[in-house]
């Protein structure tokens, strides 16, 4: 109303248009904002950048970046800063990371501008740009919780897992040291921090990680956090970013149980509201609509899975993933050349696409035609081939047409490929690993002692497995370079020396020991005790495999006396296990309940004494 007042009496006062414009922005009233900002501009190009900041706020990007070329101070750090917001939410990631570059090349004092150039690289699928960035910035790591976050998005990118997980724990503790400092927290509340609305993104995303890495304990706890953070939604006082609620949802449908479908689809609903378009990046968009699409068919809900994907294709032309989904649409409806059409229309434009390439190889793995989905993906790039996943899917497939010779030269091409670049380590670990899976199915001791001594070349010189499977396969063809590399071996202080073994007397162990250290032998003269009538008789345990009716152990013809009561251990060569160099974790097999063997035969119970 002052505002009001005062342009009523000095309509051409600046200070007093500005001033109504100021308190509209302020208010959020953004339509009125712009309406107030073309009327009271005088001269024209007054106010243009008011206006574009409206027009950014009300989602019309285009028309704001067009406003901002008009102002003759669009290269001033402001204009430039929303520009480079405009571009991001238009998708423009690359042009946006590297206008924050720049800003914060001329002011390296606001952090804040690399915690958005390390946002776009994030949200532009280029995790390694976003991670060469923070090389020269690590000090910084310490004093800001988004960059420790934002770093973490890389790293689950890479798929470095457990990194991922230690740097958003170290955002978290950043992020509550700041909440206790800025805020009055109660005790009760700075319990349960963890689901404080700005603590909630950081949680969802350790909640991500733990999901990725699929075990059932993680995939239990990435549940609970997601349900937390949406009953915090509902109960508590101050809101969650609705980006945060978006995630949440989606990723609480893409794990949840069977029998579930009804509340699924209510969860993926909210998360694709139509109003939050604006505020994901393009990936989550196209993340949540495919699986909304996903939903859809199991429900076998076949025309609004039909329209989804049309409206897939409108907002995301060419993307790889919509033809997956139109694909999964047309398989659906049971057309038995529709979704190999929709593949091909698509691999017509996109001739090394990847993901779609696998999707029609698996396609025709399930019709059973191996021939057929070899060569679909035998013409993706030498790079593409070599890489761990998709050499894998064509050696499964030429070792199921017994192929072995197609499927030794597959991984050698890919171990020739990786070790010539040199530009990815772990890449080249996964093909070693896998080449000695092939080497010990095709029977290829060189392959297997090729892979064994690239892998302690390049990845990990103090395998100490790897070291022994090397020897393993080289013995039969080169015994005395197996020879050296057996020096290499560190014995252990107690290891016993087989041959000094070998020469030693067969110690003496009686079979049957009595409690208190006798044995059966010594006894022979000692009465026995005199059995109370009805008591069966005790027999010892036999052998059920050599048991005969009666429950008696047969003895062999040739049976030696001198071996009667004596045991002796086996002597055998210790091997190396097929698993190659893998490393090994703890063990999570289960050990299975031994049966009791010594239960009576049907009809021969204790017999019941005379009253």
């Amino acid at each position: 109303p002052h505002c009001n007042r005062a342009l009523g009496m000095r309509p051409d006062c600046p200070v007093a248009r500005r001033s109504r414009i100021f308190a509209l922005m302020n208010l959020s009233r953004w339509t009125d904002a712009r309406q107030a900002c073309e009327k009271l501009a005088c001269p024209e190009d007054q106010f243009l950048f008011e206006r574009a900041y409206c027009l950014y706020r009300l989602n019309k990007f285009s028309e704001a970046l067009e406003v901002l070329k008009q102002d003759k101070a669009c290269n001033t750090a402001p204009h430039k800063k929303l520009e480079a917001q405009v571009r991001y939410r238009m998708g423009d990631y690359d042009a946006c990371a590297n206008m924050y570059e720049d800003l914060y090349a001329q002011d390296p004092d606001d952090s804040g501008l690399l915690v958005n150039a390390l946002a776009s690289h994030v949200s532009g699928d280029a995790p390694r740009e976003a991670m060469q960035l923070m090389d020269d910035h690590e000090d910084l790591l310490t004093s800001s919780y988004e960059l420790c976050f934002n770093l973490a998005c890389a790293l689950i990118d890479e798929g470095k897992l457990d990194e991922a997980l230690a740097r958003l724990e170290e955002a978290k503790e950043l992020c509550k040291a700041e909440i206790l400092e800025d805020e009055e927290v109660t005790e009760e509340e700075a319990a349960d921090l963890d689901f404080h609305e700005d603590l909630a993104t950081i949680s969802v995303q350790q909640a991500v990680v733990l999901q990725r890495r699929g075990g059932p304990e993680d995939q239990e706890r990435a549940n609970e956090i997601y349900e937390r953070v949406l009953r915090r939604r509902m109960g508590g006082d101050r809101e969650i970013d609705v980006t945060v609620l978006a995630v949440a949802s989606n990723n609480a449908v893409s794990t949840r149980a069977k029998g579930k479908l009804i509340d699924a689809l209510k969860r993926i609903s909210v998360a694709s509201k139509e109003s939050l378009d604006h505020k994901l990046t393009r990936r989550q968009r196209m993340d949540i609509a495919v699986n909304k699409i996903v939903l859809l068919l199991q429900g076998s809900r076949m025309e609004e899975a039909r329209r989804d994907s049309q409206r897939l294709a409108k907002d995301f032309p060419g993307n790889p993933r919509v033809a997956v989904a139109q694909a999964a649409v047309a398989d659906k409806e049971k057309k038995s050349t529709g979704a190999e059409e929709v593949f091909q229309a698509y691999l017509a434009a996109h001739p090394d696409d990847e993901e779609v390439r696998l999707c029609l190889s698996q396609l025709h793995t399930r019709k059973k035609q191996d021939a057929q989905a070899a060569e679909v993906l035998a013409q993706l790039s030498s790079r593409s081939r070599a890489k761990p996943h998709i050499a894998k899917a064509l050696v499964t497939m030429a070792l199921r047409q017994k192929n072995t010779e197609q499927a030794v030269k597959t991984v050698r091409d890919a171990i020739a490929f990786w070790t010539k670049e040199g530009d990815s380590e772990k890449d080249l670990g996964a093909i070693l690993r896998l080449a000695a899976t092939v080497g010990e199915q095709a029977k290829d001791q060189a392959l297997i002692a090729d892979s064994f001594k690239l892998y302690l070349e390049h990845i990990d010189g103090s395998d100490t497995e790897a070291l022994c499977g090397l020897i393993k396969a080289m013995s039969g063809s080169d015994p005395d370079t197996a020879e050296e590399y057996a020096r290499r071996l560190k014995v252990p202080d107690w290891m016993v020396d087989p041959e000094e073994l070998e020469t030693q007397p067969i110690p003496k162990v009686s079979l049957y020991l009595r409690p208190g250290g006798g044995d059966g032998a010594n006894d022979e003269g000692k009465k026995k005790k005199k059995k109370s009538k009805g008591e069966p008789e005790k027999a010892p345990a036999t052998d059920p495999k050599a048991a005969g009716k009666n429950g008696e152990g047969k003895k062999g013809k040739k049976e030696s006396k001198d071996n009667k009561n004596y045991l002796r251990c086996s002597q055998g060569e210790v091997g190396v296990e097929d698993g190659a160099f893998r490393k090994q974790g703890p063990s999570t097999a289960q050990i299975e309940v031994s049966k009791d063997t010594t239960m009576r035969p049907k009809g021969q119970g204790r017999k019941k004494g005379k009253k």
